[in-house]
């Protein structure tokens, strides 16, 4: 049975501000709004960032189409991580929200699952930066195994928040203020820029058979998510196992080989360690012409909302016929892309991501 991605809705932004208050200051990418009276304890920035993607014509055409509609919202914690503050800092990202309950990922999920119509399952998933690509293994089960018509999926996260800025700030994963006055700025796969800045950013998505697949975006194969062998629960293996062994699960699940493979949106933190592993497993599995790029260093790192809303972004891009290039690159590189590429025709794309806990997700999508 296929599954077809119909609808899409995306927020990022490529703009980035400096925020000084913090004990790492770092550049951000974030919408300003949604942190508007979060001091009342009644506004919460991310379900004020999920009313970005939240169209309400979308939704009410999702609650008229019938069939057996499942929803999962791919957060990334099962508690988003602004609550509660635990850095102490009273800057202007500082907040207490006053009905805690609320603010649970499967209490919100409900919220939505409501609004959307989807009344035949509601699940969460919380699968640290992987967990929007994690969750297609969700996607694909439950409509092929389960018979379900449709899945809808939303993943946005409280990146900009005190506790996550600290965190990346203090064990160096983002690029610091401190950094930037050395010189260095976000990139991957580059021997002088590398890392990022973190990002807002959320996603809802439409996963449909096609009896309700009217007009699809893009054809969902397959998905697989697969752990590695290693005693560092918040690193990686150099040698690349993680992300191998996702990718061989995708591949196995889409019913396709490396070689049917002609665009890779990598997870692209720019860390030294992502840029090693994940280079290796890409090379190591693909050995023929492909093109690769990130997405991190144009929108920020988006947590767990990356891998499907960094995905949905360069279906967007390859609509206008290129793949877009890798920021901040400092030497020509036609496989990495220092310049977008042309494409033409229809694309298999590999999508990746990785989250801390030794996960590692892989998603293999065709454009229509």
């Amino acid at each position: 049975m296929n599954i077809y991605l119909t609808d899409y809705r995306t927020a990022s932004t490529t703009q980035t501000e400096m925020i000084e208050d913090l004990p790492y200051p770092q550049r951000v990418h974030w919408f300003p709004d949604t942190y508007n009276n979060v001091k009342s304890g009644l506004v919460y920035p991310p379900h004020k960032l999920a009313e970005k993607v939240l169209d309400p014509q979308l939704l009410s055409s999702l609650r008229g189409r019938g069939g057996k509609t499942a929803f999962i919202l791919a957060a990334g914690n099962s508690h988003f991580a602004g609550i509660p503050n635990q850095t102490k800092v009273n800057n202007n990202l500082n907040y207490e929200y006053r009905f805690l309950a609320l603010s649970l990922t499967q209490v919100y999920a409900g919220r939505i699952a409501q609004m959307c119509g989807a009344e035949d399952m509601v699940i969460t998933d919380s699968s640290a930066c992987a967990s929007s690509l994690k969750v297609m293994m969700n996607v694909k089960e439950l409509i092929q195994l389960y018979r379900f018509d449709r899945v809808i999926v939303l993943s946005l996260e409280d990146a900009v928040s005190n506790p996550v800025l600290k965190f990346f700030g203090e064990t160096g994963a983002c690029v610091t203020k401190a950094q930037e006055e050395q010189g260095v700025i976000p990139s991957a796969f580059d021997d002088v820029n590398f890392g990022f800045n973190i990002g807002q950013g959320a996603v809802f998505a439409v996963f449909e058979t096609a009896k309700y697949a009217k007009d699809s975006k893009a054809q969902l194969l397959g998905a697989y998510s697969a752990a590695e062998q290693s005693t560092n629960a918040i690193g990686q293996r150099e040698d690349g196992q993680g992300f191998i062994k996702a990718i061989e699960g995708a591949l196995d699940s889409a019913g396709v080989i490396s070689t049917d493979i002609n665009v890779i949106k990598t997870h692209g933190t720019g860390t030294k360690s992502n840029n090693k592993a994940e280079r290796i497993a890409i090379e190591s599995m693909f050995d023929h012409n492909f093109v690769a790029t990130s997405f991190k260093q144009r929108i920020g790192h988006t947590m767990g909302a990356s891998g499907l809303l960094e995905t949905c972004l360069l279906l967007d891009s390859m609509r206008d016929g290129l793949v877009p290039a890798i920021l901040n690159r400092t030497k020509e590189d036609p496989k990495y892309l220092s310049v977008a590429a042309k494409v033409d025709g229809r694309a298999n794309i590999l999508s990746l991501a990785a989250g801390m806990g030794n996960i590692y997700s892989a998603a293999i999508f065709r454009t229509l």
